[in-house]
């Protein structure tokens, strides 16, 4: 899917999924498991992608499809091998099919992750935390041909490729993003220059041959661990992967990992991270610039929410610098 650009077309989350009838979909899992018991719940969760609950002789697995008519999740499908070859607990792929008779888009049937999402859990996290850290630090050295979205695997060794050949076509797209949100009075007019000069300072940074892997998403909801002893169990959702900037998930996190646990939630991710691959505090600082400013052209676009709210007191403090 290409021209996501900020003047057209709106990015992949900003869109609820297109979704499909629940009679294809049983279609679908009656063809891969005939004579099989199977049930099937659709899921409130993941605006951005379509996804079942699927139960299989007690076996609780996920159906995860393509957003909209035509798309092939094959790139999403590949990540999760790659991430798995590493040895990083992800869902494993049970069943792909990219053109499947009975839909008009891709399906993958996932395993289900043990455990529970991290902001669901109460107890102490510094140990989940930090594996998290160490384990996205080591998707984040996974080499990508070019930026943004990851739709597409080219070539005989099934490599990821991105929507952008250069970084500079991707900058591009948060660029137009800054000059929105200054000119939908977002921002205290105080801030413009700052908002100028920190979105053009990471769109400066070096254009590297190949970007990396980024999981795209990452909060305490996509971290699993034991209900009960808070165990790190592995990471979850990769339909949000994306080439960026080695250090954009950090960036991500920065904005988005803590709520009631506070910032020693993303200091004790960073602290994992660092025992994997180094950690500029300040390059971190302007991915989450360029994160929240693209986010925020989202949210401007839809009623005033509370998510609005936190990206612009997030712009705020980054750009006073007040962290």
């Amino acid at each position: 899917m290409a021209g996501r650009s900020v003047g057209a077309e709106p990015p992949r989350a900003s869109l609820p999924p297109v979704e499909v009838s629940e009679a294809a979909v049983r279609s679908l899992l009656a063809r891969w498991f005939p004579g099989v018991a199977v049930r099937v719940e659709r899921m409130g969760s993941g605006v951005s992608t379509p996804v079942y609950r699927v139960i299989i002789s007690d076996e609780v697995t996920y159906l995860r499809l393509g957003e909209e008519p035509g798309e092939r999740r094959d790139a999403e499908v590949r990540a999760h091998e790659l991430v798995r070859e590493l040895g990083i607990a992800v869902p494993e792929i049970v069943r792909w099919e990219r053109e499947p008779p009975e839909l008009d888009r891709s399906a993958a049937l996932t395993s289900r992750m043990p455990g529970i999402p991290l902001d669901e859990f109460d107890g102490d996290a510094t140990v989940a935390l930090r594996q998290a850290g160490r384990d996205l630090a080591r998707i984040n050295a996974i080499p990508v041909v070019g930026y943004g979205w990851v739709d597409v695997v080219v070539g005989d060794d099934r490599h990821l490729a991105a929507e952008h050949t250069t970084r500079s076509a991707w900058t591009a797209e948060y660029l137009a993003a800054a000059e929105i949100v200054i000119a939908g009075g977002a921002l205290p007019a105080s801030l413009h220059d700052a908002m100028r000069a920190g979105i053009r300072a990471w769109a400066d940074l070096p254009d590297l041959k190949t970007s990396r892997l980024a999981h795209g998403d990452f909060d305490m909801s996509h971290i699993y661990v034991h209900p009960t002893t808070g165990a790190y169990q592995g990471l979850i959702d990769f339909g949000e992967i994306r080439g960026a900037d080695p250090r954009y998930d950090l960036g991500h996190a920065l904005i988005h990992v803590g709520g009631d646990r506070g910032r020693v939630a993303f200091e004790d991710i960073v602290a994992g991270y660092r025992e994997v691959a180094p950690v500029d505090e300040a390059a971190v600082q302007l991915q989450a610039v360029a994160i929240a400013t693209r986010a925020l052209v989202i949210q401007l676009g839809r009623a005033p929410g509370a998510y609005r709210d936190v990206l612009t007191r997030w712009l705020e403090m980054l750009l006073d610098d007040d962290l």
